[in-house]
């Protein structure tokens, strides 16, 4: 497989150039469509998934270009579903997410009175600092896009890598 970008850029070339031509549009509909099946990785069952960004952003392109020229129609929406669908942020493991934000958001609270207490202005700021890195750090850790997760899911069962 070549460059599928290159190729695009090629096909959108090849539209202007005959930019009234059914014929062409069709072909640059029915080729992005087959670029899309191309790019995406395949698992043992034969189903096509997104396990790349470049993946998502080459199906993104393709899909809105399909539904701007006309053609495509159910394949390229649904594709667009999908590449939105991946976009949405969701928690792995929300409950051990919860139970240790949780916790360091109250660690955090009692150093901070104790410290204050103590009148010590430093220590409530190092604790301020250290329990809002520790809750930085979990949502890294556990919030993710889902289509990082469902390529996580499906990595060992890819039969085919795509792009």
């Amino acid at each position: 497989m070549g460059d599928p970008m290159a190729e695009a850029r090629a096909l959108e070339a090849e539209l202007a150039a005959n930019p009234g031509d059914a014929a062409v549009r069709a072909k640059v509909v029915a080729r992005l469509g087959e670029l899309t099946a191309e790019v995406r990785s395949v698992t043992r069952d034969q189903v096509l998934v997104m396990t790349s960004a470049k993946q998502r952003e080459f199906c993104a392109y393709a899909a809105d270009r399909m539904i701007t020229l006309g053609g495509g129609d159910a394949t390229a929406l649904a594709l667009k579903e999908e590449v939105k669908a991946g976009e949405d942020w969701v928690w792995r493991s929300r409950n051990l997410a919860a139970l240790l934000g949780g916790f360091a958001v109250a660690a955090g609270l009692a150093v901070v009175v104790f410290a204050a207490l103590a009148g010590s202005v430093a220590l409530v700021a190092a604790a301020a600092v250290v329990s809002s890195a520790a809750l930085a750090a979990i949502v890294l850790t556990y919030r993710r896009q889902r289509w990082r997760l469902d390529a996580e899911r499906v990595s060992q069962v890819v039969w085919r890598h795509g792009i």
